[in-house]
């Protein structure tokens, strides 16, 4: 690993990473849509990065697309995605490791396209297991279960299929082989703006 602090007081990987994945969603595995049999290269030189082309889908070839996301931007005009809360896995095979919940829509899952990826649990479905929403006008988190083989329970209480949960600080969340502790940034007290 070859950790690196950009400008704007981010760490990441630079062996993973070109750029700051957070300051430039672009260069990041997460956040963008990106065929399997598709190289990042390509999807590097057919985004020329112009901020023109953020919140569009931007065509590689005829055949492949790849959504670029909107970017919040702070008071200077600097790009962020401010964290509204966590997700802490505490019993599991990534025990200890937390997890960052974005203001918005956070999928749930192990594969490329979820927002919070748990790797380590090949329990999870790679795809649409959960969706962790912050609503910021009504400072509130809900969970919503997806069509997922994975049983969803929120402190012992099952959560059916497409079924939406307000979430409270310190919830207890199962799916898949993971107790995942939530806990709220954003809320009664403070809320980005």
């Amino acid at each position: 690993m070859n950790i690196q602090l950009c400008e704007n007081g981010h760490h990441y990987d630079k062996s993973k990473y070109a750029q700051c994945p957070y300051c430039n969603p672009a260069f990041a595995e997460v956040n963008r849509t990106v065929p399997l049999d598709q190289s990042s290269a390509s999807f590097d030189e057919g985004f020329g990065g112009d901020t023109g082309d953020i919140g569009k889908t931007v065509p590689l070839d005829i055949r492949d697309e790849v959504t670029v996301p909107i970017i919040t931007k702070d008071k200077e005009g600097r790009s962020f995605d401010p964290v509204v809360g966590w997700l802490v896995c505490i019993e599991g095979p990534d025990k200890g490791k937390d997890y960052r919940i974005l203001k918005g829509n956070s999928s749930i899952g192990r594969g490329a396209t979820a927002q919070i990826r748990i790797l380590g649990d090949s329990s999870i479905s790679k795809e649409d297991a959960a969706n962790i929403s912050y609503i910021a006008k009504s400072r509130k988190f809900s969970l919503m279960a997806g069509e997922t083989r994975n049983q969803i329970e929120i402190n012992d209480d099952v959560v059916l299929p497409h079924e939406r949960r307000e979430l409270k600080a310190y919830d207890r969340i199962l799916i898949g082989g993971s107790v995942l502790l939530f806990i709220p940034f954003c809320g009664g007290e403070f809320a980005w703006e």
